[in-house]
C-alpha cells in the first residue's frame, strides 16, 4: 500500500491483511532527537495518557477501553537512530468478529482524539496535580535503575561509547533535565509536537479504506513542514578504546563492551552482520554463550546485541570481578574464531535458521508489521516478506561473516567491579 499524503507532513499507510482478528492503529509524531526533547516527550506520554478533559483519571480511561471489548492502548516515546518517535497505538477487535453493530474503529479513533487534542489543562498548562505526580513517578523510575545493575551497566556503556549527548541519553530521558521541566514547558513541547512533527498514521488489518479515511478525518492535523535528519547515526571511529570502571558492593561484576560496525539497517552487508552478531553472541547457539558461559564457566550470562540504526554491537556479561582480564581475552578469542572461520558448519546453519524463524514469528505480530512499515518510510529496503528475508539470510557465506567480524572495532569497555566480602 502506498503511503498517502493527508496534508503537508501528515501521512497514512494502510496495510491490508486478513491475517489478524484485530485492527491495529498507530500514530507516530516524528522529530529530530534532542537530549532535552527525549526527556520531555517521555514525560508527555505519561501525562497525556493519565487523564484528559473527557477522562479525568486512569479509571475512566480503563473503563472506556473495557467498553470497547477490552481494546489495547499504549502511548510511549523512544528514539530510533537520530529520530525521536512519540507513539500512540490502539488494538481493537476487527468488526467482522462482533455481533454488536457498534462502530469500534470510529470509537477508537475518537478516543485517541480526545486524549491527544483535549488534554487535561488548567490555565493553559497541564493540570499541575497530574503533571507533578507523573513527573515524580518518572523521577522515581529513573532513580530505581541504579538498583538494576545490568541496566545500569548498559547505560554506563552507552554514556562511554557515544560522543554525542543526544545519543548518550536513554529513551526515557535524563533525571537532571526532568527536574527542570515545568508544566508550562511541557505544554509548549506538546503544542510544538502536535503542530510541527511529521505525523505518520498506520492501520494494519482488514481495513475498509474509504471508512478509514472518513474516521481519521476526526483527527484534524494542521499542515506542517517537518524537516527530518537521516535516520542513521554514524559516529567517527576513535583511535583509542575508552575505558571506565565503577566499584560497588555487588555480588556480580558487569563487563560490557561496545564495537563500532560499518553496517546499518538493511544497507550493504546487513544480512551478513545479522548472522555475525547471532553467531557471536545473539542466540543461545552463539560462541559467547557456549564458550564463555557454558564451557569456561566464566560468566553468569554473556550475549551480544546489534543496534543497526547506530552502527554498534554491544556485549553484556555478568562475571566474577577477578576474572575480568580472562573474560576480555576469551571474548576477543570468539571474535577471532569467527574471523578465522573456526566455527562448525552445523552451528552456522542452525544460527541462520534461528534468525529466519525469529523473523517469521515476528510477522505474526501486527505491532511488528506496523513498525516495519514505519521503518520502510525511512529505509526503503526494509524487508517485510518472509521468503525474501529467508533467501537473503541463507545466501550469507562463511567468508561474508568472517569479513564482518573483522570489521568490528572495539571502542568502549565498561566494568562495574564488585567489591564485597567474598572478593575483598
Amino acid at each position: 500500500m502506498m503511503n498517502q499524503k493527508i496534508t503537508d507532513g501528515v501521512y497514512l499507510n494502510i496495510l491490508q491483511t486478513q491475517q489478524f482478528k484485530t485492527i491495529r492503529l498507530s500514530i507516530q509524531f516524528i522529530a529530530p532527537a534532542t537530549k532535552v526533547g527525549l526527556t520531555k516527550r517521555s514525560l508527555l506520554a505519561s501525562v497525556l495518557s493519565a487523564s484528559s478533559q473527557d477522562y479525568r483519571d486512569q479509571v475512566a480511561i480503563a473503563n472506556e477501553l473495557q467498553a470497547m471489548y477490552g481494546a489495547g492502548f499504549n502511548m510511549n516515546a523512544y528514539r530510533q537512530g537520530q529520530l525521536a518517535i512519540f507513539n500512540v497505538s490502539m488494538r481493537i477487535v476487527s468488526p467482522q468478529y462482533l455481533r454488536d453493530p457498534q462502530d469500534l474503529q470510529q470509537q477508537a479513533i475518537a478516543f485517541i482524539g480526545r486524549l491527544l487534542f483535549k488534554p487535561d489543562l488548567v490555565a493553559q498548562q497541564f493540570n499541575p496535580v497530574v503533571f507533578e505526580r507523573e513527573k515524580e513517578n518518572m523521577a522515581r523510575y529513573i532513580a530505581s535503575i541504579a538498583d538494576d545493575k545490568q541496566t545500569m551497566a548498559s547505560l554506563a556503556l552507552r554514556d562511554l561509547y557515544f560522543t554525542d549527548e543526544t545519543q548518550q541519553t536513554p529513551n526515557f530521558g535524563d533525571a537532571t533535565d526532568l527536574a527542570a521541566v515545568t508544566a508550562t514547558d511541557l505544554y509548549e513541547t506538546y503544542q510544538a509536537m502536535l503542530n510541527n512533527d511529521r505525523v505518520q498514521m498506520t492501520l494494519v488489518g482488514n481495513i475498509d479504506e474509504d471508512k478509514a479515511h472518513a474516521d481519521l478525518a476526526q483527527l484534524t492535523f494542521v499542515p506542517r513542514d517537518s524537516q527530518l535528519p537521516a535516520i542513521f547515526y554514524q559516529q567517527p571511529l576513535s583511535a583509542t578504546v575508552r575505558e571506565a570502571t565503577d566499584e560497588q558492593p555487588v555480588q556480580q561484576g558487569k563487563l560490557n563492551l561496545a564495537y563500532q560496525i560499518p553496517t546499518y539497517f538493511y544497507q550493504q552487508n546487513y544480512y551478513a552482520m545479522l548472522v555475525t552478531n547471532a553467531l557471536f553472541g545473539g542466540t543461545p547457539l552463539s560462541l559467547l554463550f557456549t564458550n564463555v558461559r557454558e564451557k569456561a564457566s566464566l560468566a553468569y550470562y554473556a550475549s551480544s546485541g546489534l543496534d543497526p540504526f547506530r552502527g554498534v554491537i554491544t556485549v553484556q556479561t555478568g562475571i566474577e570481578s577477578q576474572q575480568k582480564d580472562r573474560v576480555l581475552a576469551i571474548i576477543e578469542e570468539q571474535r577471532q574464531a569467527i574471523i578465522e572461520g573456526q566455527f562448525e558448519q552445523a552451528v552456522f546453519e542452525q544460527t541462520k535458521l534461528a534468525l529466519i524463524n525469529q523473523f517469521k514469528s515476528s510477522l505474526d505480530s501486527a505491532a511488528y508489521l506496523g513498525q516495519q512499515q514505519l521503518n520502510q518510510l525511512f529505509v526503503p529496503e526494509t524487508e517485510i516478506d518472509a521468503d525474501q528475508f529467508t533467501n537473503q539470510v541463507l545466501a550469507v557465506t562463511k567468508q561474508a561473516v568472517q569479513e564482518q567480524a573483522a570489521n568490528m572495532r572495539l571502542q568502549a569497555i565498561y566494568f562495574l567491579k564488585g567489591v564485597d566480602t567474598n572478593e575483598a
